[in-house]
């Protein structure tokens, strides 16, 4: 065989694997378990496809389940499952039942359902609204919004008719000198303000809450028929142990915060320091049994983690304040306050992390950076704690904090010659008492 006969079998093959690499996945209809999973802190999204035999959820709070038929497509680049939501998805007629030890505990139909943001689209976390309430706060939210387009049109047509008063005003200066008291010039409309909350539409699912327990899970449809493919075992779990974390921010590195998850942990410090904290509430759940939730459609996920637990930031605790204590005794109480941060001038690269004042010139129509409670701590063994407003320390929220004394270059050049500068008054002292000896023979 020939080089060019090599070359040109060489470039086949790799023009073959081309094409194969770039065919599309391959598709199949399924029916499947659209999951809206209340994760602790939020509401997630995953499925559960054909291949998938048990979903696990949190116990004692809302989930969202549906049974659907899609295409679903393994995509071996993020190994995982993907359905084809936008191109193939139909409602599977039926009831939801729940079974424990073989019998039927639960036979739920699908209510209507929605999603509140109370800080705006998809921004935050969401609220989940059921049944008449739902229905009811969509309504509302539609009208909120209809309000504002028609405030919005009545200010259009004010603010046209306040910028012709103005330009007659204006005129009128120009061609006679007239000047006008504030009293006689126009009011400025005021523009209105959108809605700032959103509320989803109105979907009709099975909303599942159970307590910490095996379960199982069918659709069945109108004649009591099991519908194919959606019996699933159901694991329903709660977390091991709840406390306080701590989501610290150095001044130092402020893009790059620590976390402190749990109450033996001891926080470590070089010398004095700055840093801001944030006290969150925290769960410890299993990691397998976590992720299994959050991320159903990823056949890795969880893997060879049964035994290993996670802690989870939920909600931030309000009217926080946190304590430092030096032996025993309170020595300082400090507050949350929003700082903002400002890049250094020039070319040098580097921040200032200052107290966010909304009235200074140089803030207007800025935001906080953040929102945390400023810590200063000198070297020294402390203890840190949260109380809440009515004063009362919240459990798991102990820290140890010790702080140390650093050493700088020309303390440890100076340590370092302590050996040669002993040595030296070594062989002094013996060359003294050699001389006297050889002073007294003589």
């Amino acid at each position: 065989m020939t080089n060019r006969t090599c070359l040109i079998l060489l470039l086949c093959l790799i023009l073959v694997g081309a094409v194969a690499q770039a065919a599309p996945p391959e598709r199949e209809r399924q029916n499947v378990y659209g999951i809206t999973p209340w994760t602790g802190k939020e509401y997630g999204g995953t499925f559960a496809p054909a291949g998938v035999d048990k979903i696990y959820l949190l116990a004692d709070t809302d989930h969202v389940l549906n049974t659907l038929e899609t295409e679903v497509y393994y995509w071996p680049i993020t190994k995982e499952y993907m359905a084809n939501w936008f191109e193939s998805r139909e409602i599977i007629d039926g009831k939801l039942k729940i079974l424990q030890d073989g019998k039927e505990i639960a036979l739920l139909e699908r209510q209507p359902y929605a999603h509140l943001y109370p800080q705006g689209f998809y921004a935050g976390a969401s609220e989940l609204i059921t049944g008449e309430d739902a229905k009811r706060k969509y309504e509302e939210y539609q009208n909120a919004v209809e309000d504002y387009w028609e405030m919005a049109d009545e200010f259009r047509k004010t603010q046209a008719q306040y910028e012709r008063e103005m330009t007659d005003i204006l005129e009128e200066v120009m061609e006679t000198g007239r000047t006008f008291d504030e009293h006689e010039l126009p009011v400025p409309p005021k523009e209105p303000v959108p809605p700032i909350w959103y509320v989803t539409g109105v979907i009709e699912s099975f909303i599942v809450n159970l307590p910490a327990g095996e379960y199982s899970i069918q659709t069945i449809d109108s004649s009591g028929n099991l519908v194919p493919d959606t019996e699933k075992k159901l694991k329903v779990f709660e977390g091991r142990r709840t406390g306080v974390a701590y989501q610290i921010i150095p001044e130092s590195k402020w893009t790059r915060p620590e976390q402190s998850n749990d109450i033996s942990q001891i926080l470590y410090l070089e010398g004095e320091r700055t840093m801001y904290m944030k006290a969150v509430h925290a769960s410890e759940y299993n990691q397998h049994d976590y992720l299994r939730m959050t991320s159903l459609e990823k056949p890795l996920a969880g893997k060879g983690a049964e035994s290993a637990y996670m802690w989870v930031h939920l909600d931030e605790v309000p009217d926080a304040k946190v304590q430092i204590l030096e032996g025993g005794k309170i020595v300082q109480e400090i507050s949350p306050k929003p700082y903002f941060v400002s890049q250094s001038p020039g070319y040098t690269l580097g921040y200032d992390i200052v107290d966010f004042d909304p009235d200074a010139p140089e803030l207007q129509g800025r935001e906080p950076s953040f929102e945390a409670m400023k810590l200063q701590i000198g070297p020294g063994s402390y203890q840190i704690r949260v109380v809440n407003g009515d004063g009362e320390v919240v459990k798991g929220s102990l820290r140890e904090v010790r702080s140390i004394n650093t050493v700088s270059a020309w303390q440890l050049y100076l340590l370092s010659a302590i050996p040669a500068v002993i040595g030296l008054i070594v062989v002094l002292r013996r060359r003294i008492i050699r001389r006297k000896l050889l002073g007294t023979t003589a």
